[in-house]
């Protein structure tokens, strides 16, 4: 498939940032209690994401977690000996290597980088010894692959009962909610293998969408000029996945509310107590 697998050493150099350290963008850090994601903070690498390589293949074990910042991570599962099909994508929603909480020490799947960008990354061992400390951090990655796993199994659902022109809307969607960039650097190419089809198949659709006013195409640059229009495309699938991690975020929000509520009334407390 033109894999470019990474190492690991070639990582380490990271990406320079502020000795003051900005908020990341990253959904799941920004869900964490002030004073976890203080201590957390500190532990994480940024390091940048290499269009075309592959953050973790399958059979291998789990090395680092990488919480996206930047970009887009197709994730793989094998077909055959020489080909593979999309799962899912992970963008700053969420973080490859999560399933090492769920016990195993190797993934069963490819994380390979759809569009470049930048990632905050973490070594395993270093995460369990922190991780009984940050209780957050827990729930939000466990309750992160459990929409992973809803939105994976609609998405195979959706790959055996829809046309492709709908599908390709559908991630086109899903694409740019994830990056949250209008310009998505893509090829037909690569989006032929998320899709599952030939490239001439992904051609004539882009066509279609095109004529319709959807987006703009440059050479490797697709830009929403729609959106829309694109959604009255999709197909149902697209607003249940939607659904899905609205209600997700929703759950996120209330969940740090709590915690910030219930820090303030302990601090609350102690004061009264000490007068």
């Amino acid at each position: 498939m033109g894999f470019v697998r990474i190492p690991t050493q070639q990582l380490d150099a990271g990406l320079p940032f502020p000795g003051e350290i900005e908020p990341p963008r990253n959904a799941l850090l920004r869900s964490l209690p002030a004073d976890e994601l203080a201590r957390f903070m500190p532990l994480l690498e940024r390091v940048p994401l290499v269009p075309r390589r592959v953050l973790q293949h399958a059979g291998l074990p789990i090395e680092h977690l990488f919480f996206i910042e930047d970009g887009l991570v197709s994730v793989l599962a094998k077909v055959d000996e020489r080909s593979a099909a999309e799962v899912w994508l992970i963008g700053r929603d969420g973080v490859v290597g999560g399933t090492i909480l769920l016990g195993g020490e190797t993934s069963d799947l490819t994380h390979f980088v759809q569009i470049g960008g930048s990632a905050w990354r973490i070594g395993v061992e270093e995460l369990h010894r922190v991780a009984p400390e940050l209780p957050s951090l827990r729930d939000a990655l466990k309750g992160y692959l459990h929409v992973s796993l809803m939105q994976s199994s609609q998405s195979a659902a959706c790959s055996l009962r829809h046309a492709l022109l709908p599908r390709l809307a559908r991630w086109l969607l899903m694409a740019h909610d994830r990056s949250d960039m209008s310009g998505l650097p893509i090829t037909q190419d690569l989006l032929a293998r998320s899709l599952g089809v030939r490239r001439p198949t992904v051609s004539c659709a882009f066509k279609d969408l095109e004529a319709q006013g959807v987006f703009v195409k440059t050479r490797g640059m697709i830009r929403i000029v729609n959106r829309p229009r694109l959604e009255r495309i999709a197909c149902r699938c697209y607003s249940i996945m939607r659904t899905q991690r609205d209600k997700w975020e929703h759950s996120k929000a209330k969940r740090k509310l709590f915690v910030a509520l219930s820090a303030f009334v302990a601090a609350i407390e102690a004061e009264l107590l000490a007068s």
